[in-house]
């Protein structure tokens, strides 16, 4: 059976460049923000035991990361530089790439399994004209419906208002499942595996540190590199997916990059 890859939507589309540029730098403050008042956020990330505010903390983080990557994510395929950024927006931008660790505790998982999904929820939070994704001059009443909508919503403050409505109606969500058993202890399975595949990246890495993206996926099939357990145990990860595939896919792209972060912070 081949192998069918299904695009993320892009709920910001029809936002202007220079609009999208002020939107991801409001997210990144957000996140500074949450990160300079919870000086344990990292020791929560790693806790099967957080509490329920710890765990909002957490899920706000990993949340508003995902907002940033599908932002950065529309200014390339838009084939745009992103906005240039401070050296400490740089620094946040780099340690959300790095969250969550793949041996998280399994509420962190799910959290992170919910904030993958988070561009569908955007988009389904747009008014109906928005949800296409795309202009069609041949249908003027669509035009029109679509430009009114655009105007309503193109603006730093709506914007920041639909972002925010999503991620908090996505932390109920987690929140219900969550209240039965908010301390269930974390099972670490797969470790081997994945101590394995950090030993798999660190050769990779010692041979060429700059090595990223297809490239480094192509080193990753050359060794034989197995994904990780939890990836298969949710079938995140199809049967005969290949790494380069696997890099096409938003989701799994966000996990290799974090992977390989974790292999070189963990030497």
């Amino acid at each position: 059976m081949s192998f069918v890859y299904i695009a993320q939507p892009q709920p910001f589309w029809f936002v202007e460049s220079g609009l999208l540029a002020d939107l991801l730098r409001t997210e990144i403050a957000v996140v500074k923000t949450i990160r300079d008042q919870c000086a344990h956020l990292n020791d929560f990330l790693d806790s099967p035991d957080a509490t329920k505010s710890q765990r909002k903390q957490c899920f706000l983080v990993l949340a508003h990361g995902q907002v940033m990557h599908i932002i950065s994510e529309l200014f390339e395929s838009r084939y745009e530089p992103s906005p240039r950024m401070s050296e400490e927006d740089s620094k946040i931008l780099n340690w959300i790439i790095g969250l969550p660790a793949s041996d998280a505790p399994d509420w962190v998982l799910e959290a992170s399994r919910v904030v993958d999904r988070l561009a569908v929820h955007l988009k389904n939070a747009l008014p109906q004209p928005l949800r296409a994704e795309s202009y069609n001059t041949n249908e003027p009443a669509q035009m029109r419906a679509i430009e009114s909508a655009v105007a309503t919503h193109s603006t730093l403050e709506n914007l920041q208002l639909l972002t925010e409505r999503v991620v908090d109606q996505q932390f109920h969500r987690l929140l219900r499942r969550w209240a039965p058993n908010v301390n269930k202890p974390n099972k670490r399975a797969g470790r081997a595996e994945r101590l394995k595949l950090y030993e798999v990246m660190r050769k990779i890495l010692d041979a060429n540190r700059g090595l990223q993206g297809l490239n480094f996926c192509r080193e990753l099939e050359k060794r034989h590199a197995q994904p990780l357990y939890d990836w298969v145990k949710r079938k995140e990860w199809r049967a005969g997916l290949t790494w380069k595939e696997a890099w096409e896919i938003p989701s799994l792209k966000r996990k290799i990059r974090r992977v390989r972060q974790e292999a070189i912070k963990k030497r």
